[in-house]
């Protein structure tokens, strides 16, 4: 009878305390990396957040004069965004022909730049819009959605503000009249300043009721300048503008990325556009100007002038050029929209 053998016995090496030592060590490695991988993560995520609010969202200041200021009369009015209906508050300065007679057949709708309100001291809009009232243009200025007596909302450098550039057309189309005895405008044109005028030039840009555009350091393109302003403005390392981007397009549905009049500017041709910019533009590069100019005129029948203002700063060309830039808005907004017809009668 046989007899089964046992299977060879391997020898088991026994563990040294080095190598569990060594195990220990590489488990706690391990576990410290991931802790501080998370906590980096959450980190970078809550400031990324923080920056995306602080971009957004900021206090709103509230006008504190009045077109009475001037000697013009004025009312205020309310009227809500196109689409999302948010509430918004202004004024209608009514134009002042040769004679003193008030109208309203020709008005220009008139947007600030970011973080002001309708009388937008730092670009002079109260002024520009009286001396445009003086020369019989009757002015719609207006608040902003997320600025001064307007409706909170998010800052979005246009994609949402657009909407409020159109809601004062349809309210001059169909609105509450605030002088029922001038009737309705007979045409509209825009001016805009900093946000108003990239504001201005995407509403233009689907809206053919703006027969003219003016528009007063313009972007072509935003991310740039966000990219340059934020780290300074936040005092927070630029690696940070990233994740601070991502989290406005997560939480508030802004994409940066999309904010480029230069790919829409070319839709307002034929309407005449006037763009003016100053040299000495320390948030717009100058070279914007012609990124704009250059995209407006591949419309085989655009009309486009410029106006580099030597010497001004972001927003300053009015108060750089003084009367020089009244007479040249002027004369565009005549040559455009025509004169009055209650001058012609």
């Amino acid at each position: 009878m046989s007899t089964k053998s046992s299977p060879p016995t391997i020898p088991v090496k026994p563990v040294s305390d080095k190598s569990i030592k060594a195990g220990r060590r590489w488990r706690r490695l391990v576990a410290v990396l991931l802790i501080l991988t998370t906590a980096l993560t959450i980190g970078y995520t809550a400031v990324s957040i923080y920056m995306a609010t602080k971009l957004v969202h900021s206090s709103q200041l509230l006008p504190n004069t009045t077109p009475a200021s001037l000697g013009l009369q004025y009312k205020v009015i309310t009227f809500p965004s196109r689409d999302d209906h948010l509430q918004l508050r202004g004024w209608f300065i009514p134009g002042v022909l040769p004679d003193g007679q008030l109208t309203s057949q020709r008005t220009i709708i008139m947007v600030h730049g970011t973080w002001k309100n309708r009388t937008d001291p730092a670009a002079g809009l109260l002024d520009l819009s009286g001396k445009l009232a003086r020369h019989g243009f009757a002015v719609l200025a207006f608040d902003l959605r997320g600025h001064g007596e307007s409706q909170p909302a998010p800052l979005s450098f246009g994609i949402y503000e657009q909407r409020d550039v159109l809601g004062a057309v349809d309210f001059l189309h169909s609105g509450i009249l605030p002088y029922p005895e001038l009737g309705r405008p007979r045409i509209i044109a825009g001016w805009g300043v900093s946000l108003g005028a990239g504001t201005l030039l995407m509403a233009a840009a689907q809206e053919p009721a703006i027969r003219a555009i003016v528009t007063d350091s313009a972007y072509a393109d935003i991310l740039p300048t966000l990219e340059r302003k934020i780290p300074e403005m936040g005092h927070l390392p630029p690696l940070f503008t990233p994740g601070g981007f991502a989290a406005a397009h997560v939480l508030y549905g802004i994409d940066y990325t999309n904010i480029r009049p230069m790919d829409i500017i070319a839709n307002i041709a034929p309407r005449p556009i006037f763009l003016i910019q100053g040299s000495k533009d320390s948030w717009i590069p100058p070279s914007q100007l012609n990124t704009l100019t250059d995209a407006a005129r591949t419309a085989p029948d655009a009309k486009v002038q410029t106006w580099l203002v030597p010497g001004a700063d972001h927003a300053q060309s009015f108060h750089t050029a003084g009367e020089m830039y009244v007479e040249r808005v002027v004369a565009f907004y005549t040559a455009a929209l025509g004169p009055d017809a209650s001058v012609s009668q």
